[in-house]
């Protein structure tokens, strides 16, 4: 109940934030910056402009979007994979190491990532959610098609379109481990 009343709470800041400065009256000639979007730093210099584009092409649409999730580490990712797949008292020891809150039983019947290297890893991928009416909406595939339409159409990858564990709030950079870059030792990855 805490963890969802933290959520709610980010959420709502958000929202506001989306609501304010990132829906625009009208389609703006300059090119906008956004600075303030949450882990949007944390992604890779290559594909954070399409993450950009594609917040502003949804904005245009009238869907506001969180985005929630971008750069990884191995911990999160190996705790994140570890769900669905390993007992629970398992997964709370990986999500504990990685700084996440533990999770109940029931949270992990659900496998919520296929890969233990993944493109997060590398701040080539991140995980947005359409918010109306200041709420995250999860069960409107009407308006996860159009995002997903909007990705694609911008050259990314939409996880909505995966035949194995759709994965309808995730995007990602195509052919993202020819992007993946190794300077940073924290990010470097091996299955």
């Amino acid at each position: 109940m805490r963890i969802m009343m933290k959520i709610y709470k980010k959420i709502l800041i958000i929202s506001i934030f989306l609501i304010a400065f990132l829906i625009p009256i009208r389609v703006e000639t300059a090119p906008w910056q956004i600075e303030m979007e949450i882990g949007l730093e944390k992604l890779n210099y290559r594909f954070k402009p399409y993450v950009q584009e594609f917040i502003k092409a949804c904005s245009r649409e009238g869907i506001a979007i969180w985005v929630y999730d971008t750069w990884r580490t191995k911990a999160k990712q190996r705790a994140l994979h570890a769900q669905g797949r390993q007992p629970i008292d398992i997964v709370n020891k990986l999500r504990k190491e990685a700084g996440l809150e533990p999770i109940t039983e029931q949270r992990n019947r659900h496998i919520i990532t296929r890969k233990l290297v993944s493109p997060h890893n590398y701040g080539l991928a991140a995980d947005f959610v359409p918010i109306v009416d200041g709420k995250p909406v999860w069960n409107d595939a009407r308006l996860w098609e159009k995002c997903g339409k909007i990705a694609v159409r911008l050259g990314m990858e939409w996880g909505g379109l995966w035949k194995y564990l759709v994965d309808k709030p995730h995007i990602q950079m195509n052919r993202w481990d020819k992007f993946a870059t190794f300077v940073v030792p924290d990010r470097i990855i091996r299955e």
